[in-house]
């Protein structure tokens, strides 16, 4: 069988990869013991979609973590979400875009747009890419940043606006949590790794947000949050 070569961003903070995207990707194959070679890319410009991740399988080359996810899946017949009904895995794919068309773009915001937080995403985010490249490159990037930010809609709104969208979307989530210990019952399913790769990658991160604070004020999250990675990411608990 060939090894799933699995391309993601660089690593930082204790997180494998400062990006959603791949960091969601990880904890799929962490849960569903894929066996795979975790590479890292200074930029996602090497992906079939100009964007990380990406896999290398049996010399396909797929992009976008959802389709390498649902390619995943059938290929190798493995899926956490295999025991849920039709209606949680509607449930599921409604976070899916709630965490992934919404609240990821509020997050890039706080990275590449709050102006204190700028040196810290230089230096990490972009940090793995020569000096002198990410000298010239750094300037252009968030100027293509701003630009998907406005495309989406969210660079458009005030900056107190986009803290009450992101408000509203994570006292969503406490909510469908409520006081169970994963998303849809005894066990963590896509949907965990999916909005713990979010949720990690605003709390423990040094890069300042408000959403730290809303996150924070739901204990179930927090707890929640600390349970996905002792399960998944062990080797990440503070000692």
């Amino acid at each position: 069988m060939s090894l799933v070569q699995a391309y993601h961003l660089p690593g930082r903070w204790g997180l494998v990869t400062v990006s959603p995207f791949c960091l969601k990707l990880d904890a799929f194959l962490r849960m569903t013991g894929i066996e795979h070679e975790s590479i890292t890319a200074a930029t996602p410009f090497a992906g079939p979609k100009k964007k990380a991740p990406w896999i290398v399988y049996k010399g396909r080359t797929i992009g976008d973590s959802a389709l390498i996810i649902d390619f995943l899946k059938q290929e190798f017949d493995k899926d956490p979400d295999a025991h849920l009904s039709q209606r949680q895995r509607g449930i599921g794919t409604a976070v899916q875009r709630l965490i992934e068309e919404n609240l990821y773009w509020a997050m890039v915001y706080d990275r590449w747009r709050r102006d204190e937080n700028w040196p810290i995403l230089k230096g990490s985010v972009l940090g793995d890419i020569p000096a002198p490249v990410r000298a010239l490159l750094a300037p252009y990037a968030r100027r293509s940043v701003k630009k998907q930010l406005e495309g989406h809609g969210m660079g458009l709104h005030a900056p107190e606006e986009i803290e009450a969208i992101a408000r509203k979307d994570i006292d969503a989530l406490a909510a469908l949590l409520g006081d169970q210990n994963w998303f849809f019952g005894d066990e963590p399913t896509l949907t965990d790794a999916t909005v713990y790769s979010l949720l990690a990658n605003i709390v423990w991160v040094p890069f300042s947000s408000p959403m730290k604070a809303m996150i924070e004020g739901h204990a179930t999250l927090g707890r929640w949050l600390e349970r996905f990675r002792s399960r998944v990411y062990p080797e990440a608990v503070p000692t």
